[in-house]
């Protein structure tokens, strides 16, 4: 079944009929839809530069190199054709999409629990960080278990304290990211 989509005067007739309730509700949608939009990626870029950190080579300036192909056409035309980017020493912005990845759904995840937890007034304690931490690591496990290593192949509450503290770290950099006033 095709979707139907409607046309701009359709659009703008439909605008018309709506109260002054119906348009400020549309409006608050929309907000926060582009507000979490934009946590999700100050948090994915976040994410990424934590990834890079241990990589960082003070005597070049540079991160070392990890060359990863890309099937992301847009990104190759843009970059003069290039099938492979140094994800390294790319910031996350200018990443191809597939590399944007894993940090933009865990971002998506960890941002979304946070701004559930606040809208349903839960504190954002050691409890909450440690149940958002489980569902993070749950989600990332159904997406990366085929190939998991062993040390992180299981539940969250079987995982060691350091494997456990890198899902907290995500969630602890998700907090500050939704409550930071602008």
């Amino acid at each position: 079944m095709e979707k139907y989509n409607p046309s701009s005067e359709e659009l703008t007739k439909a605008e018309e009929m709506m109260t002054d309730e119906q348009r400020e509700a549309s409006k608050q949608r929309e907000e926060k839809f582009n507000k979490t939009a934009e946590r999700i990626a100050i948090l994915g870029s976040q994410l990424h530069e934590e990834w890079r950190k241990p990589r960082w080579r003070e005597e070049s300036k540079d991160y070392e190199p990890r060359i990863k192909k890309t099937k992301d056409k847009a990104w190759s035309q843009v970059h003069g054709g290039a099938v492979e980017v140094d994800i390294a020493n790319t910031p996350y912005e200018g990443l191809p999409s597939e590399w944007q990845g894993e940090n933009k759904i865990s971002a998506e995840i960890a941002v979304t629990e946070v701004e559930k937890a606040i809208e349903a007034g839960t504190l954002l304690d050691e409890l909450f960080i440690e149940a958002a931490s489980s569902t993070l690591h749950d989600k990332w496990l159904e997406r990366n278990g085929s190939w998991a290593p062993a040390e992180q192949n299981k539940p969250y509450a079987e995982l060691s304290e350091e494997e456990k503290e890198k899902d907290r770290v995500i969630i602890r950099k998700a907090i500050e990211v939704c409550n930071k006033k602008e």
